[in-house]
């Protein structure tokens, strides 16, 4: 057997074997010894047919047999002589197969990168020092304070601020002619009768109609436009404007509950120092984890840019592919109009194939490094995810929870293998990092 592999690209390799006639022939041989000793022949026990006679009846199997045997074989060979991680395997091309003559194939194969491991350790993060101010503490007790209040009339008269609740009557036209008329679909958007609306854009019933009542006050009328996209569920007032002509009949303010023996004992306190203790605390884990995450980010920027390495096409592609899907899926979730989304998807899949080389470059360095530092993922680990991921979708196992997903055992175990090894290897690196900056003097 003769196999020669030729470099034809960053990560790509064309691969050839040849067998000579006297290989294939001895091969078919073997082959057709077996079939004589165990082949079934009417008029013959098992072993006594005539070679000529089972060559003849099983021929064709044999010679399928050994195409197979014969291309894992040389494959095989090839990897072991020339050390070859493969990750993708296409364009075969195999010439006929005959006892007694010769035997070739070839392939094309995108193989892992060979690179040269860039100093990992003692990597140098600025490390910033995150300190909560009682000032954050107070914005964050207003905040979720003024979530738990309730929408009362106003005990003074005054126009309308971000976040009241509105009471208006209204009447839509779409081009001069009255959105009732446009389709039957439109009638229950038409008009409003003491119809209350949340003055601000995330809570609106429609998109900017809730903002445009701020400064207005009980009485007052305005001419409220409202565009209609391409997703609109009424079709036929999508791509076009609509004018609410809105009066304001009544505003209610948000009141934030008072901080009494009541609400601490309601929120698990027992005054308001605890109070304002719970809070800081929160803020502050919140924030170590932001500022965490950021010194992450850098020792991967640090660790990117000293590394050189190519990655293999068919990986990039892949998952280039995947990236645009999630994109498009996030802008779909964002409320981003289809035809906006077809527009740009020359610079989305652009910027796709940028992040999936940075993935797998990411990816590969990792691995590497996690190789030279003896890092390993065990299967109680992965179980353990898999446990906690059953949990929190309120599963009672981890199969019921793979079974409610519709998920493969397999492809998830493997999904977070990668991923703990990832986080298991990057936390290594953290430890042999050099913080520098305010938040150098911190435990790390």
């Amino acid at each position: 057997m003769k196999v020669t592999v030729e470099n034809t690209g960053p990560c790509r390799k064309s691969l050839k074997v040849e067998f000579s006639g006297e290989e294939i022939q001895q091969e078919y041989d073997e082959s057709l010894a077996m079939y004589a000793k165990h082949g079934r022949v009417k008029g013959f026990r098992p072993g006594k047919a005539p070679a000529d006679m089972i060559r003849r009846m099983y021929d064709k199997q044999i010679l399928e047999g050994l195409h197979e045997h014969l291309l894992a074989k040389g494959f095989q060979q090839a990897l072991r002589e020339h050390k070859l991680n493969t990750v993708a395997e296409y364009d075969l091309q195999k010439s006929a197969l005959k006892a007694g003559e010769p035997f070739s194939f070839s392939l094309v194969v995108d193989v892992e990168p060979e690179f040269e491991l860039p100093t990992y350790k003692g990597i140098e993060v600025d490390a910033k020092k995150v300190e909560i101010t009682e000032d954050a503490t107070t914005q964050a007790i207003d905040r979720y304070l003024e979530n738990m209040g309730k929408y009362e009339d106003l005990a003074e008269a005054r126009p309308v601020k971000e976040g009241d609740m509105v009471a208006v009557d209204y009447v839509a036209t779409v081009d001069g002619q009255p959105m009732a008329e446009i389709s039957d679909k439109a009638k229950g958007l038409a008009t409003g009768t003491d119809f209350w609306v949340i003055a601000n854009e995330e809570y609106s019933f429609l998109p900017a109609f809730g903002p445009q009542l701020v400064g207005l006050s009980v009485g007052d009328s305005k001419d409220i436009s409202v565009a209609f996209d391409a997703q609109s569920p009424i079709e036929e007032l999508r791509g076009k404007t609509a004018v609410f002509a809105a009066t304001v009949k009544k505003i209610r303010a948000r009141t934030k509950p008072a901080l009494d023996e009541a609400l601490f004992k309601q929120l698990g306190v027992k005054d308001e120092a605890d109070l304002r203790a719970t809070f800081k605390n929160m803020l502050q884990g919140e924030a170590d984890r932001q500022e965490m995450a950021r010194r992450r980010n850098l020792l991967i920027e640090s660790l990117m840019k000293n590394a050189v390495l190519d990655v293999p096409e068919s990986e990039e592609q892949e998952e280039s592919h995947r990236i645009v899907y999630e994109m498009v899926e996030e802008n779909t979730r964002r409320g981003v109009p289809e035809q906006e989304i077809r527009d740009n998807i020359a610079k989305i899949s652009e910027s796709a194939k940028t992040a999936a080389k940075d993935r797998l470059k990411l990816r590969y360095l990792l691995k590497r490094i996690a190789r030279e530092e003896k890092i390993e993922v065990t299967d109680a680990e992965v179980a353990g995810l898999m446990n906690a991921h059953a949990a929190r979708s309120g599963a009672k196992s981890a199969k019921e929870w793979l079974q409610r997903a519709k998920l493969k055992e397999t492809e998830v175990r493997k999904g977070l293998r990668a991923d703990l090894l990832t986080t298991k290897t990057i936390d290594a690196l953290m430890g042999h990092a050099k913080l520098t900056g305010a938040g150098a003097a911190e435990p790390k």
